[in-house]
């Protein structure tokens, strides 16, 4: 599989900026999330932009944020990001 980058041409998701914003909201730390998925910064950051894929911070990330998995959490940012209340 081909490595995604982003760049200005190819922001973050609306997911993602959804997902960074919940964090920001409560105060949750990039490192705190990685911490807890025993994962780097990096691959946090790069999960959240949706250049990468990890269960283990997918469910840290669910679990911060008061879902019970990722694909819960990914329901509600891709609600939010077609105009709903998540």
């Amino acid at each position: 599989m081909a490595r995604r980058t982003r760049s200005p041409e190819h922001p973050m998701p609306p997911e993602g900026s959804w997902i960074k914003y919940q964090l920001d909201l409560r105060n949750i730390k990039m490192e705190t999330v990685a911490k807890k998925a025993h994962r780097t910064i990096s691959m946090v950051s790069q999960v959240v932009a949706g250049v990468k894929n990890s269960d283990a911070v997918g469910l840290a990330l669910a679990q911060m944020l008061g879902y019970a998995s990722y694909k819960d959490l990914m329901e509600a940012a891709c609600l939010h990001a077609k105009g709903g209340a998540a």
